[in-house]
């Protein structure tokens, strides 16, 4: 939430903003990525075109490879631009993947001075221009032929409920490997609000359904509940060699969320993860580089820093600084400061949840936000342990007390230290509803489960790319 968060009434859902975004498979991601580990290729083989001796041009051509296949596959990652589903067929395509270049591009040339390699650094303009002419055509190739060449695999969704529907939903994506052949279920009037798919039979006759269908794999939709009749006819396909995955697994996996709403209390038990709750050596690496990062930026930025104290000073009356009380690990309240954005009598009438366009907010709190300065103050935070750099974003106890009555399992996102930024901050939109705290928290707890100091890269690198683009900000 931001600082000074509009009523708590729910809004309805903006499905042009919710749907679900999938993440990506291996196969397209390693497409894109190949095409543009050639276009570095490409661009450095052009430069080494100008070196004064073959050595020379090999010399430079390494030089080149080692540092670009690096810094311009990162930056792109943190433009969104590996992700499958985007579309790469318009104008905003070319923006990300300029941004991507430019930024690549200046810390390449950086790295190569060190280096020692001048040549390259002088020469950084022109390999910049060409890898990002063949950055944005390999992905405009990708949007044209993929979805022809992709191969779906066919599927039966065991349940026609809602977590049936749930799954059926993400898999309808145009970049899903799925495609779903019918459901099974023994209430033949589940789905006749759908035209299609259909019910194809019950769940006792799964073996036969999926033969008929041609379908590999059965997607497991029904999260309790399970009789001992459906257990054994979903056993006795599973050893005829149908591939059995729950709807969960297969929702997580697509999507980079875990669909709360859908589990209980066995598959948090049994599923894949939460390694890093109970592995201190971890958790002491992630705070020395909470420290050492956060150190450095508090540095970097003092200047931006003090600019802005002095702006909000100018602009209207009232501190510079705002704290709030946020909840953090184990429960444990806090406060979170930031740069005041919103007047003085921004909660007058208590809690508000943030919204677009929002009142509240000063003329220069509108430009703090946008590109999340305001946001610059809570690096103390992390330098006191109250935050870390990534993680669950902390939330305001009213809201708090709220949501967790609302939403099922609310309360595993306090079973970790909260982040300035984090997976849902960098998959979805700003949260103005409890319907957003759902989609949220779905995926807070798929970050929870995944931890690990590579997702959290991955996560600072796609944050660059929402600051740059200015997504996000209410």
């Amino acid at each position: 939430m931001r600082a000074e968060s509009p009523s708590l009434a729910v809004e309805q859902e903006n499905h042009s903003e919710n749907e679900l975004a999938l993440q990506g498979f291996p196969r397209q991601k390693l497409f894109l990525l190949s095409g543009d580990l050639g276009s570095i290729l490409a661009a450095g083989l052009v430069m080494s075109l100008s070196a004064a001796s073959p050595a020379a041009a090999v010399s430079s051509l390494l030089t080149v490879l080692v540092i670009s296949v690096i810094c311009y596959p990162a930056a792109l990652y943190g433009f969104d631009m590996y992700n499958a589903e985007r579309s790469f067929r318009h104008g905003d395509m070319i923006k990300r993947c300029l941004l991507a270049t430019l930024l690549g591009g200046a810390v390449s040339a950086l790295l190569s001075t060190v280096a020692g390699e001048y040549t390259i650094a002088r020469g950084q303009p022109l390999h910049m221009a060409i890898v990002w002419v063949l950055f944005a055509g390999c992905r405009y190739a990708y949007s044209t032929l993929s979805q022809t060449a992709l191969v779906k695999k066919a599927v039966l969704i065991v349940g026609a409920g809602d977590t049936g529907m749930a799954i059926y939903n993400v898999l309808c994506s145009p970049a899903s490997p799925y495609t779903v052949k019918g459901f099974v279920d023994d209430d033949d009037g589940a789905s006749t609000a759908w035209a299609y798919p259909k019910i194809v039979g019950t769940t006792d006759r799964v073996t036969e359904l999926a033969g008929n269908a041609g379908a590999a794999s059965v997607i497991l939709a029904i999260p309790g509940d399970r009789s001992p009749r459906l257990t054994r006819s979903i056993l006795r396909a599973r050893l005829q060699g149908t591939i059995i995955e729950e709807m969960a697994d297969v929702y997580e996996r697509l999507t980079g969320r875990v669909p709360v709403e859908h589990i209980q209390d066995e598959w948090l038990l049994s599923a894949e993860g939460f390694d890093i709750l109970h592995k201190a050596y971890i958790r002491h690496v992630k705070r020395f580089f909470d420290l050492v990062i956060s150190g450095f930026l508090l540095l970097l930025t003092a200047p931006v820093i003090l600019v802005a104290g002095l702006l909000i000073r100018l602009d209207s009356a009232g501190p510079i600084f705002y704290t709030q009380e946020r909840v953090g690990k184990d429960g444990r309240v806090f406060n979170v400061y930031k740069f005041r954005s919103m007047r003085v009598d921004a909660e007058e009438h208590g809690a508000q949840w943030a919204v677009g366009d929002d009142p509240r907010v000063t003329r220069v709190g509108k430009w703090l936000r946008l590109y999340r300065i305001d946001e610059l103050p809570q690096l103390w935070n992390v330098a006191r342990g109250d935050m870390s750099l990534v993680g669950p974003r902390p939330e305001r106890p009213e809201f708090v007390r709220l949501l967790e009555q609302r939403i099922p399992y609310y309360s595993l996102r306090h079973y970790v230290t909260p982040g300035i930024t984090g997976w849902a901050q960098v998959t979805f939109r700003y949260a103005s509803s409890v319907e957003d705290g759902l989609n949220k928290l779905e995926a807070d707890v798929y970050y929870i489960k995944n931890m690990s100091l590579l997702l959290d890269l991955k996560i600072l690198l796609k944050t660059v790319g929402v600051v740059f683009l200015a997504q996000g900000s209410r």
